[in-house]
């Protein structure tokens, strides 16, 4: 939903969104987004709060907006404006106007009898004759409306797009804005699964990371017989993974680990000697813990159906060396894995935006309290 205010209401409208359950999300720019999950519904409200109209290159302040607002319908633009707000976006921001505003727009351009001065003055600079947009919209012609689209140049410098990108994650590294969250358990958990399904599911960018104490080039590094060394190899390649992830968690983005190190505090699933399991549990703690870690429960029976591997005893085994997880990861939450791979993730979903609520809550706190 799109909100305008004035820019004097600021600090009492995030009064009211902390109020309400909404928190700040990291989106650059001058205005305020914020955001609340309904767990109810297993969606994300999002509000995106502007303190000036911001259409075709141009920017008014909200009051002369606001001013016109029909005392009827608070929560809308007068006709006359939400008409040319709507007819400079597919124009001139867009070239394209969706199907969805087409009868609105018609309705709207039947009635329209001139004005606002200030979008019909937008109109004219971009090259629109405003009498010729508003015939063709109230006829319903958008083949010739779009037509007569303007849209402006969207080319930017890669240089300088580079800059503003290691800026915004220097910036984080500071002060993170995303969360990074481990997804852990034993094969046939539905660790994949679940990644797939919250990749597509979360409403911020999510960057998936394996981090693993296998697969890739630890796999090559494995080959190294010499005590120690493959423990030096396996360290810094554990390091660059999880730096790839805190980059992209100081961007703003969800980053899910699949696996983690934590994996070196169950048995592995090939025999080890003294100083492979040594390894294995120095490794478990060599990088920091995640903001949250999701462990996938399910039983034996039903993991080794899943993924035909190992054995039910085996993995039994396994479910219970991740359980005992719980006493010294703080930040460990048990996900029951049973149930249907939908149900799994609106589960997992909930936890993630729990948790983002609350680090960002404390984000919020700590600037609050630097002022």
């Amino acid at each position: 939903m799109d909100l305008l205010v004035e820019p004097g209401a600021r600090r009492r409208v995030e009064e009211l969104l902390g109020g309400l359950g909404f928190v700040g999300m990291p989106i650059p720019g001058p205005d305020l987004h914020a955001a609340r999950y309904d767990e109810a519904e297993g969606r994300l409200l999002w509000l995106h709060v502007q303190f000036a109209l911001r259409v075709a290159g141009s920017e008014l302040p909200a009051r002369a907006v606001l001013a016109e607002a029909d005392a009827q319908r608070p929560r809308q633009p007068s006709d006359r404006w939400l008409l040319w707000i709507l007819l400079l976006r597919a124009l001139v921001d867009k070239g394209e106007l969706p199907e969805r505003h087409r009868p609105h727009i018609e309705t709207l351009a039947r009635r329209w009898e001139g004005g606002p001065d200030e979008l019909v003055g937008v109109a004219r600079r971009h090259g629109l004759v405003p009498d010729e947009i508003v015939a063709l919209a109230a006829a319903g012609d958008w083949d010739g409306l779009l037509a007569r689209s303007r849209p402006r140049p969207r080319a930017r410098r890669a240089g300088l797009r580079g800059a503003r990108a290691v800026a915004r994650a220097v910036r984080g590294v500071r002060r993170p804005r995303g969360l990074s969250v481990a997804i852990i358990g034993p094969d046939g958990a539905g660790k994949t699964t679940l990644v797939q399904g919250l990749t597509r599911s979360l409403a911020l960018p999510v960057h998936v990371q394996y981090m693993g104490l296998t697969g890739g080039r630890l796999w090559k590094v494995g080959a190294i017989r010499v005590p120690g060394r493959v423990f030096l190899a396996r360290a810094p390649i554990l390091w660059s993974r999880y730096l790839r992830g805190a980059y992209h968690r100081a961007r703003g983005e969800i980053v899910l680990f699949e696996r983690y190190t934590l994996d070196g505090a169950v048995p592995s699933g090939i025999p080890l000697g003294p100083a492979a399991r040594m390894s294995r549990r120095v490794l478990r703690r060599i990088c920091p813990m995640p903001d949250l870690v999701l462990l996938l429960d399910a039983s034996g029976e039903t993991m080794y159906a899943r993924s035909g591997e190992y054995g039910a005893p085996t993995l039994g085994r396994w479910r219970e060396a991740y359980r005992l997880l719980r006493a010294t990861v703080p930040q460990l939450e048990t996900i029951d894995a049973e149930r249907p791979p939908d149900d799994v993730r609106r589960d997992a979903e909930r936890r993630i935006w729990r948790r983002y609520a609350e680090l960002r809550g404390q984000a919020a706190s700590s600037t609050s309290r630097n002022r």
